[in-house]
């Protein structure tokens, strides 16, 4: 019983019972809690691919798979044995930086995307083993625009969302630079764009898709502007929140599986170069039961202030209960099992849990610019 925290990818599993097992992307790998029950602690018991700050989690359940894509050169890599071994998998993937993976459920078996940086998407058909680059995906007009904030100030794939009944219309989110849409599996792309206004502070800075099952036109869209929400698969758009709200910069959000009125949210009031003014991120967690129209925060149990960003949240679901589990980029997990009621300390000792360098704004400024030389020297 699998559950996942981890900026992108596969942050949303589910099994018959409690989680028992839990994945944790860092910046020095994956890190692995267990515990025998719902109830008991969990506890700290191996760890992976520490040379990596790995970006994405992907557990595929029919094959018993779990793969990790890492920032930087870190590259593609997949393990049989729930990360006890492992083995590069990214043959066809011109590049290292893998920002996000998805899987995709079809009547022909399962199928894998990849996102990376510089941007790009790649589908696989035989679970990694091979990829093939969706070319025309980067043929639509406007890519002079995307960009970055952090050096080397590279756009990247942050999110693939899929249609629940159309498996060839998909969304894929350009961070920054584009919200697209294809209706026929990639071969050509839309980019639906009335969300935008004049008052945005960042260019169509689109982190992710959440699409509501039983009304695929239905979409949420959070990022840098807020959210916001269309009924009418992204041709028009109306802002439910804004950079003035609560959460004014959310990434980590999803539908609740039980009820798809109810949604979740996570991260911070402000955008990341506000952090180091502020010495904090000042994050939280919100829910809404009425579609988006208002939310709550949930933080019982969770710190006064949370200092690092709410980077990576992971949702587990098991019969008529949900586990949210969320992870900071000063290192710090919490998780509730009661729908935000009460939240508890996983751990408070890991490494960042962090989008790319979000974590080096929350270090002193000698080391935040080491950080950044290094990433530059990625790019």
């Amino acid at each position: 019983m699998i559950a996942i925290l981890s900026c992108n990818g596969g942050t949303v599993t589910h099994g018959d019972e409690a989680a028992t097992m839990l994945l944790v992307a860092t910046l020095r790998g994956m890190h692995v809690f267990e515990r025998g029950s719902a109830g008991e602690s969990w506890r700290p018991t191996r760890r992976a691919l520490e040379h990596l700050h790995v970006s994405a989690l992907l557990y595929e359940p029919k094959s018993g798979l779990l793969f990790a894509g890492a920032h930087g050169n870190g590259g593609l890599w997949v393990s049989s044995d729930l990360g006890l071994t492992w083995a590069a998998r990214g043959t066809g993937i011109a590049g290292g930086h893998i920002y996000t993976l998805a899987a995709q459920e079809t009547n022909a078996g399962v199928v894998l995307y990849a996102g990376t940086e510089p941007s790009a998407l790649y589908r696989s058909t035989d679970l990694g083993l091979s990829w093939v680059e969706i070319k025309e995906m980067m043929t639509v007009p406007g890519q002079e625009k995307w960009t970055f904030p952090p050096p080397p100030h590279v756009a990247h794939v942050k999110n693939v969302a899929f249609h629940p009944a159309e498996p060839e219309t998909l969304y894929v989110c350009i961070e920054q630079g584009a919200l697209l849409k294809t209706v026929d599996g990639g071969k050509t792309w839309t980019e639906p764009r009335s969300y935008e206004s004049e008052n945005d502070k960042f260019y169509h800075d689109n982190h992710r898709v959440l699409i509501r099952r039983s009304n695929p036109a239905q979409l949420f869209m959070c990022g840098g502007e807020g959210l916001h929400y269309s009924a009418d698969a992204g041709e028009t758009w109306r802002h439910l929140m804004t950079r003035a709200d609560t959460i004014g910069y959310p990434d980590a959000m999803f539908i609740d599986p039980r009820n798809e009125n109810t949604l979740y949210l996570g991260g911070p009031g402000n955008a990341p170069r506000d952090w180091a003014a502020k010495k904090s991120a000042d994050a939280t967690v919100l829910r809404s039961t009425d579609g988006g129209e208002t939310w709550q925060a949930i933080r019982n149990g969770l710190p006064a202030e949370i200092i690092g960003n709410i980077e990576g949240m992971g949702l587990y679901h098991w019969g008529d209960r949900i586990m949210l589990i969320a992870g900071t980029a000063t290192g710090e997990v919490y998780a509730t099992e009661d729908e935000g009621a009460n939240w508890y300390v996983v751990s408070d000792e890991l490494p960042p849990v962090s989008k790319g360098g979000h974590y080096r704004w929350f270090l002193d400024v000698g080391e935040r610019e080491r950080v950044e030389e290094k990433m530059r020297a990625n790019g």
